[in-house]
């Protein structure tokens, strides 16, 4: 017996020695691992913060070529000092600039986000001096909403914010477990001071004097301290506004109130966005979590606060729809994994029943389950993990294979009380005949994770992690249960062993007599071999690759892609058309609902579908085409999808942006006519539309003036400028915003007559110091890697992959000749599809690295872990076959199964060279030990391998999918299935025949180089 073999029953041992002792340990890992079910934060992702800042900087009403120069490029020039970028993206919109910037996975993103900050703040006096702020955001996972309600009603309800703060934001601020809400929508009231041009002209009040009263009125400071019978008084002079009359009494000059030049309001603002649910007006309400608090919990308390709610009378005539809950979500998709989960424990249950013929047996097997995972719980907890979609993953993966070194070493307990009556003896020989293969089973299976650990970080492999945690932990307590707790319950239990028969089952001879045949015809086998392998040929090239499918299959985003900067109320018009055409059909379209929200300029509807339905996402798409109404203002399509990055993008690259779009007119047409395109657009239009005021330098300098002062005007004239709030007892904090008539928003010649100064007797209006024009512009400057970029999108017909929409782009592009400085390259999907198949085929090919070495190491040679590897390789084989004959594309889902399986296929060729070695050892011939050995492992290889794959045909041949709405469990389960009933049929007879063959080998290299010595030898002394 080797030194595993003396340790395993050493650990039996002490187990039979000490059972209170072991009972009570495992007694307490059960109630830790019970605690810990209900103390593990519940959450549908793991809160992963990724390598990424977004930088948004508000400067609103200006134009992209303006927000472009003036901010975009300075903080894109400070941020791109910073080490360990991997990709900065950049867009300048008329109201802000929006900086994207990926780093390595290794990088720290809170130490990056602490630099990006100090690097802006170093170039601020760079940017505009309106500049309010900026703002830096990291992404964390935790960090997204876990509700987003929208309330609609028939009547108006757009003014009524405090209506809502009060009676639903505040109360479920309130609730434990909620970190924040945001209510949007609705606006608060504001005080609005509304100055007329014409009155301000007639009263020669000068605009720029008239500011700084405004801002120098309301004001709050310290004074100091005055001293009084030895008590020191704070004294603070304030001249805070008291009322809105006071405001309006306010005297600008000496004769001039500002209720004369101005109409003071305590008004809702206007409206910058607008929201429809089921056609009428609706209200967003997005609610965050507090990082560690239960998904499932915070969801219930805040559904009661919504009940609450509804069921107040101040809410009468209010719907509240529940959009999006992420704990439902989480707990469909927990509830359909444990369901699978569950079905195929029965399933594995059932097997090892039919095999062993013995209730207590079987318990015994089956407690490993329980135990493992309760102790998996308990270890998650102590190390700070969440219970989440991906740890119930791998624990889901692991369920078929705890029972695994249970099996094992129960078998050969059994085996070994067959030969004789003292049943500690027999038991401790068993745990040790079999120690060093369920050790190097269980470490086998462990160690293909290793490279996603701590190789090269991606999504995939970050993601991966807390799977592979999830099923290293758990095999290890199997495996730490099967050496103590097993053998302990084994002689406890009073289980009598059947006399072995004196002639075996037919399909054990049956067996025997095949594995004698190969063994006598090892050059036939051998070809017969190859044959299979090399079969893998044609799967191979008829096999799809293709991106995992993980958009929301229950609802469906319609972009309206407006022509042009319209107002507000002129999109509305194109949303309410699109509606009603939606809902006139909406059985025919199996709509639930339909929610839109829209903005000058854009507008978006997410239409909400029916559960189960009757038809393919690509179907009823065409369905909805078809009919669909013409809008005057908006040419409607489907949005791209983009369940991680942005569906299939063609990005091209230049100096000017008017040429890329000139380009990009000529690639849309083309990429549209590919068959299986649909929705093919560029990211932006030119339909837009800006005035320029071109300030005359000569004609401000002759009256005092200089261009800034006036644009200063201009600004405050069309978008306002806020002063400080004022501070009321029953409103709290209320904006005071400055602005100018409406008129003059709405009138060309009004803003042409606009006073900029009252010069003698005269006024100097806006048109007397500036030309003005109208001239069209871009609605949106985009920059990749710190050059001008525009991205060109599609959908994808069902049918049509993505290795295959890559091949025809690039046949299709490279026809195309772009203009000199000019380039094009693949992103979105295809981009991270590469990424992630480089970093998995590597992390495969270092995994099968990693299983040799530990193996070696274990059974101390060279020579015997490449029998075993044999497995491993017809492995393979029976994946590309199981994906062509279930119709499945190899995806990353696929991969991440292939992964997994190299783990696992390796234990049958184990425990099969470990046994063979043993009787070898023993003094056997090879023949007659490889015969013996086999024959008595085949059994606890096919128990092993059906509870496995039993134990994943729910997930194979089910919906499940990761989240609810994420990529299908059903790729990875066929993968191991396909792989480890394949290698199991080909192992039983070819590791043996690997086995003979290598020892072959070495017997006849070994004879070679004595023969050579002796050659050598006689050669010298015959000199």
């Amino acid at each position: 017996m080797d030194k595993f073999g003396l340790a395993g029953a050493a650990l039996a041992s002490f187990a039979l020695r000490r059972p209170v002792t072991i009972g009570m340990l495992f007694f307490s890992l059960l109630i830790m691992g019970l605690g810990a079910s209900k103390l593990l934060p519940l959450e549908k992702f793991p809160g992963i913060d990724f390598p990424e800042l977004y930088i948004q900087v508000p400067y609103p009403d200006a134009t992209p070529a303006e927000v472009e120069k003036m901010i975009t490029r300075p903080v894109e020039e400070a941020l791109a000092t910073m080490s360990g970028i991997k990709r900065m993206r950049s867009w300048s919109n008329e109201n802000s600039a929006e900086i994207s910037v990926r780093f390595n996975w290794e990088e720290n993103i809170k130490a990056k986000s602490i630099e990006a900050r100090e690097k802006i703040d170093a170039i601020r006096h760079l940017l505009p001096d309106d500049v309010e702020r900026v703002m830096v955001y990291k992404f964390n996972l935790s960090d997204m909403p876990v509700f987003q309600l929208r309330l609609s009603s028939d009547r108006d309800i757009s003014t009524s914010y405090d209506l809502l703060e009060r009676n639903l934001k505040m109360p479920i601020e309130r609730v434990k477990g909620v970190s924040r809400v945001e209510l949007y929508g609705v606006q608060k009231k504001q005080i609005s001071i509304r100055l007329h041009s014409d009155r301000i002209a007639a009263l020669h009040i000068n605009i720029g004097q008239l500011f700084q009263t405004l801002q120098s009125a309301n004001f709050s400071m310290t004074g100091g301290q005055f001293f009084d019978l030895d008590q020191k008084i704070t004294v603070n002079p304030s001249g805070e506004y008291q009322s809105i009359e006071e405001i309006r009494d306010l005297y600008i000059t000496r004769n001039v109130r500002l209720s004369d030049i101005a109409d003071v309001k305590f008004e809702t603002p206007e409206a910058l966005e607008g929201r429809h649910l089921d056609q009428t007006h609706a209200i967003g309400l997005n609610i965050f979590r507090e990082s560690g608090a239960n998904l499932v919990d915070v969801s219930e308390a805040v559904l009661e606060q919504i009940e609450i709610a509804r069921n107040s009378t101040a809410f009468n005539g209010i719907n509240v729809f529940v959009m999006d809950d992420e704990a439902n979500s989480v707990t469909t998709s927990l509830n359909d994994l444990l369901m699978s989960g569950l079905i195929g424990a029965v399933l594995s249950v059932i097997v090892l029943y039919l095999f062993l013929r013995n209730i207590a047996t079987t318990i015994v097997v089956v407690l490993s389950v329980p135990f493992a995972i309760c102790i998996t719980l308990a270890c998650m907890y102590f190390l700070g993990y969440t219970l989440n979609i991906l740890s119930l993953m791998g624990l889901m993966l692991a369920v078929g294979m705890l029972v695994d070194n249970a099996v094992v070493v129960t078998e050969s307990i059994f085996q070994e009380r067959e030969k004789t009556d003292d049943v500690q003896l027999a038991t401790r020989k068993g745990v040790g005949l079999v120690s060093l293969a369920v050790i190097a089973g269980t470490a086998t299976t462990a160690i293909v994770f290793l490279p996603n650990i701590v190789g090269v970080k991606a999504e995939i492999t970050v993601f991966l992690e807390h799977v592979a945690v999830a099923i290293c932990i758990s095999l290890f307590a199997s495996l730490l249960i099967a050496q103590t707790l097993i053998p302990l319950l084994s002689t406890k239990l009073k289980i009598k062993i059947k006399p072995k028969k004196a002639q075996a089952h037919w399909a054990t001879r049956k067996y025997e007599s095949t594995l004698r045949w190969i063994l006598a015809n090892q050059v036939k086998t051998g070809l017969i071999a190859l044959v299979l392998l090399a079969s893998t040929a044609i799967p191979m090239s008829q096999l799809k690759s293709d991106e995992d499918s993980n958009g929301e299959q229950g609802r469906l985003w319609l972009n309206y892609n407006i022509q042009g900067n319209y107002s507000l109320d002129e999109v509305e018009v194109a949303v309410a058309k699109m509606e009603a055409y939606l809902y006139a059909n909406q059985d025919e379209f199996h709509i639930k609902q339909v929610y839109s929200y829209f903005r000058p300029g854009f507008a978006t509807s997410g239409i909400t579908l029916n559960d189960n339905l009757p038809m393919k996402l690509s179907d009823l798409k065409q369905k909805m085409k078809k009919d669909m109404p013409l809008l005057a203002r908006a040419e409607p399509s489907f949005q791209w999808d983009s369940g991680t990055g942005g569906g299939v993008r063609v990005t091209l690259f230049g100096q000017s942006s008017e040429t890329l779009m000139q380009i990009a007119d000529q690639i849309v047409p083309v990429l549209a006519s590919i068959d299986g395109f649909t929705d093919v657009k560029a990211d932006i239009d030119s339909q837009d539309l800006e005035m320029q005021v071109r300030i005359d330098r000569e004609m401000a300098f002759r009256y005092g003036l200089n261009t800034s002062e006036v644009a200063n005007i201009v600004g405050t004239a069309l978008r306002g400028t806020n002063l400080r709030t004022f501070r009321s007892d029953l409103e709290g904090e209320i904006n005071i915003r400055l602005l100018f008539d409406e008129s003059l928003q709405n009138s060309l010649e009004a803003l042409k007559s606009l006073t900029i100064l009252r010069d003698a007797d005269k006024n100097v209006t806006l048109d007397m110091l500036a030309t003005i024009s109208v001239k069209p512009r871009l609605s949106q400057i985009q920059r990749s890697s710190r050059q001008t970029a525009l991205g060109i999108g599609a959908n994808l017909e069902d049918e049509l992959t993505i290795g295959e929409a890559k091949m025809r782009i690039e046949s299709l592009m490279q026809n195309i000749s772009l203009p000199s400085g000019y380039r094009w390259s693949l992103e979105g999907s295809f981009q991270r599809q590469d990424e992630e198949e480089s970093i998995m085929v590597t992390n495969m090919i270092l995994a099968v690295i990693m299983i040799y070495i530990v193996m070696a190491a274990l059974f101390e040679s060279l020579l015997l872990p490449t029998s075993v590897l044999t497995s491993l390789i017809f492995s393979f084989t029976g994946v590309f076959w199981a994906f062509w004959f279930t119709g499945n594309s190899m995806t990353i889902m696929g991969m991440i199964g292939m992964l997994v399986l190299m783990g696992i296929v390796v234990n049958n060729g184990i425990v099969l060279v470990d046994r063979i070695n043993q009787l070898v050892n023993s003094g056997r011939s090879i023949s007659e030990a490889t015969i013996e050995g086999c024959l008595g492992r085949v059994r606890p290889i096919l128990m092993t391998v059906l509870t496995t794959v039993l134990g994943l045909v729910p997930l194979a041949f089910g919906d499940v999918s990761i989240g609810g709405d994420g990529p299908p469990y059903s790729p990875m389960a066929i993968a191991i299935i396909g792989g480890l009933l394949f290698s199991t049929v080909t192992s039983l007879f070819l590791v043996p025949l690997a086995y003979i063959s290598l020892l072959k080998l070495r017997r006849n290299t070994h004879n070679m180089v004595l023969h050579s010595k002796q050659l050598v030898s006689k050669a010298i002394k015959a000199n």
